[in-house]
């Protein structure tokens, strides 16, 4: 028998073990790809700018059936770090920190909103003059940020920028709630924050008649030395418009928040997170514009293509999938199907011109009848005339199937004259079994009357 005979004999057997291969295989690949149902998402100090966005992300990643963890830490320097390590696999990183990361390990998200670095100083200072320089705080008590914080990291730089030094200044690495409670008591003479405009803490001390917010005359020229900054106009009255805090527009520097993830973050997550972004801050806020962000232009490190193709359609509403199928069938069909259909319409044409599958598909369209037909040549000598008659019919049926629905080509045209002829043998010898039937009564009714 060769190897095409064979191939035929047994081909519904080999069709159907090749089906239900690769529904176990994409069974498998969907259960073993699902991601996790619950994560952490790190952030800073509670009451900050990073731990008021992750509530919001909690919400809607639970409104999608997961579990969103937030974990506080120091700032962003240990955010990174944690990232850096695998104990995590995304978190809120001040723009600037994740610079000398490793791409290897590491990519950006997206980028969310502004986080303004406020200056505020004792109004004792001013001597008649408002402070409006960097280079004013040098020789002063000076609240820089907590150590091994991301702010710290940033008021380092400027400080350093404007030759002001622990050399020349008393530099104090405290917290926040620390640092505002020292200007207000007096202790400390101006104090540097880097934190979201919603935070307590700048909502507290923009409403103290003794401090003053600095208006940096000079944040434009920081925002084109430093990529990770940028300038901004806090307007008046956009904290109070009755009281009219602050007092005048406001210029200050800004550092962004930036959503970093570890690049095994699953995918799924990614989506998750990029639909929980736009939907958080695409209104905007007091610095931002609305549509503004996310965006990728203060990124520290590379971005994912993917992710920047599909935070594009879900900010310009084109992911239709996501608005009309729950969020893991959404997520299932862009990330399988989408990409397996249009290498199926490519290899499909190939894998139907293959010549063992032409030639086995053409064979089976005449050899599929033999079964039929052998087993009636079988059992001819057991059949009785009311069986003979039925099995004329349907080798008549048979017939007319082949003459009006089968087609094959002028190579399998032997095969297929075989297959009618095989049918006229059966035919002839289901009639000659008749007719022996029939006559047998009539032979064996003389002998009964002796």
């Amino acid at each position: 028998m060769t190897l095409l005979e064979r191939y035929d004999k047994y081909f519904k057997w080999i069709a159907l073990a090749v089906v239900l291969g690769l529904i176990v295989l994409a069974i498998s690949i969907v259960v073993t790809s699902l991601p996790p149902r619950s994560f952490t998402l790190l952030t800073g100090r509670p009451g900050g700018g990073y731990y008021l966005a992750a509530l919001d992300y909690q919400r809607i990643a639970q409104e999608r059936g997961f579990d969103l963890q937030i974990q506080t830490t120091s700032g962003s320097v240990e955010t990174l770090q944690l990232l850096e390590e695998g104990r995590a696999s995304i978190g809120f990183v001040q723009g600037g920190v994740a610079a000398d990361a490793d791409p290897a390990i590491l990519s950006t998200m997206a980028s969310v909103f502004y986080e303004p670095v406020w200056i505020f100083y004792n109004r004792e200072l001013e001597n008649g003059a408002p402070l409006v320089h960097l280079h004013q705080l040098e020789g002063l008590r000076l609240a820089v940020g907590e150590a091994h914080s991301g702010a710290r990291k940033l008021t380092d730089t400027l400080l350093t920028e404007n030759d002001v030094t622990a050399g020349n200044s008393t530099l104090l690495e405290l917290p926040s709630d620390e640092a505002a409670a020292g200007l207000q008591d007096g202790s400390i003479d101006a104090a540097l924050f880097v934190v979201a405009p919603t935070a307590e803490v700048i909502q507290s001390l923009l409403r103290d008649p003794n401090l003053k917010l600095m208006n940096v005359e000079r944040a434009e020229a920081y925002s084109r030395k430093f990529p990770y900054l940028a300038a901004v106009t806090l307007p008046e009255g956009a904290i109070d418009t009755r009281l009219g805090i602050p007092a005048e527009d406001t210029l200050l520097i800004a550092s962004v928040a930036n959503l970093i993830v570890h690049n095994d973050f699953h995918p799924d997550l990614l989506r998750l997170m990029t639909i929980a972004a736009v939907e958080t801050h695409e209104r905007g806020g007091l610095l931002e514009e609305r549509f503004e962000f996310p965006n990728f232009r203060h990124a520290d490190l590379p971005i994912n293509r993917e992710e920047l193709a599909y935070m594009e359609r879900i900010k310009s509403g084109e992911s239709t999938l996501d608005n009309y199928l729950p969020f893991w069938a959404a997520a299932l069909i862009e990330r399988y199907l989408l990409f397996i259909l249009p290498i199926a319409i490519l290899l499909l044409p190939l894998i139907s011109r293959s010549p063992l599958l032409v030639s086995a598909y053409n064979r089976h369209k005449i050899t599929r009848w033999y079964s039929i037909v052998r087993d009636m040549d079988r059992n001819i000598p057991h059949m009785d005339i009311a069986t003979i008659d039925n099995s004329l019919r349907a080798l008549d049926d048979i017939e007319q199937q082949l003459q009006e629905h089968v087609s094959v080509p002028v190579g399998f045209m032997s095969e297929y004259y075989d297959l009618r002829s095989h049918i006229d043998l059966v035919q002839a010898r289901l009639e000659k079994r008749r007719a022996q039937l029939t006559e047998q009564p009539a032979a064996e009714t003389p002998s009964s009357h002796l």
